[in-house]
């Protein structure tokens, strides 16, 4: 009798103990940005993807200048290969802050994912050094956002 409630023990465990995998079609949405905190002017750039858009936004520290926001449509086939760039059991088994993110004035990065179940994790890191589980999306992301840099200047 004692060997059977073990054995049941046992299976119970190793079955709770399956890998529970995160699927990249779980991506509401997806949060990219910069700083530096000892800055004047443009200071923040940050862009927000969805299924069918992207916003980007600068902004500075305080009101002497006005925040800049645009907005451009998205495909699904640029959504579709952005999510599939960013392997999510990696991304939330990461740190929240890595590095010194803007010390020294040498800026901040981060990455931010929301799933439809409303959770959200951010990863921030230091400005031009992405960590090697997400440089893939990472060099991407900063290509993406260059497209919105001088929306609003002129």
């Amino acid at each position: 009798m004692k060997k059977g409630v073990f054995l049941l023990l046992m299976i119970g465990v190793l079955l709770s103990c399956e890998k529970n995998e995160v699927n990249p079609s779980d991506i509401k949405q997806l949060g990219y940005g910069t700083s530096f905190g000892m800055c004047v002017g443009y200071c923040k750039n940050e862009m927000l993807l969805k299924s069918d858009t992207v916003i980007y936004t600068r902004s500075g520290w305080n009101k002497q200048v006005d925040s800049i926001d645009c907005k451009e449509n998205l495909t699904q086939l640029s959504w579709d290969s952005i999510k599939k760039m960013v392997d999510l059991n990696e991304f939330f088994s990461l740190q929240e802050i890595l590095g010194c993110p803007d010390c020294a004035d040498g800026g901040a990065e981060w990455l931010e994912i929301e799933n439809f179940s409303g959770k959200k994790y951010k990863v921030t890191f230091e400005y031009g050094k992405a960590p090697e589980e997400l440089e893939t999306i990472i060099n991407a992301l900063r290509k993406q956002i260059e497209k919105g840099i001088h929306f609003g200047e002129f």
